[in-house]
């Protein structure tokens, strides 16, 4: 949000914004499937979105229509890499107000998820 609020408009500097926003959501849906798998086997879904996303969903997780557009549209290889690696040409990315919101959502949701677990979450 720090670097969000520095508003650079040249090239492509809110490719760090995105890339933080990106790993908070992988985080937040592996928090949550921490409750049922091991580390190695949270390990072993690695960076894939889609996979997190459906079985964060088969954990109660709800996410409305728009959220679990953007996780899958994040989750695919080709933006990742995108925002990880600078590649020029046409491209459609969620705007990073979009991003901040199903962030926080996904964080509330996740973390009221763990707190009815019996799961302690501080949220800052």
């Amino acid at each position: 949000m720090a670097l969000e609020e520095r508003k650079i408009k040249s090239g492509f500097a809110d490719h760090p914004i995105w890339f933080c926003y990106c790993h908070a959501l992988e985080l937040y849906l592996k928090a949550l499937l921490r409750q049922k798998y091991s580390v190695a086997e949270i390990e072993a879904f690695r960076h894939n979105i889609k996979r997190l996303v459906n079985e964060a969903e088969k954990l109660e997780l709800v996410l409305a229509d728009k959220e679990r557009v953007l996780l899958f549209i994040i989750g695919d290889a080709d933006t990742l890499i995108e925002v990880r690696y600078v590649r020029t040409g046409p491209k459609t990315l969620p705007e990073l107000e979009e991003l901040n919101r199903t962030c926080k959502n996904i964080r509330d949701s996740v973390a009221s998820l763990l707190r009815k677990a019996g799961v302690m979450v501080r949220l800052s």
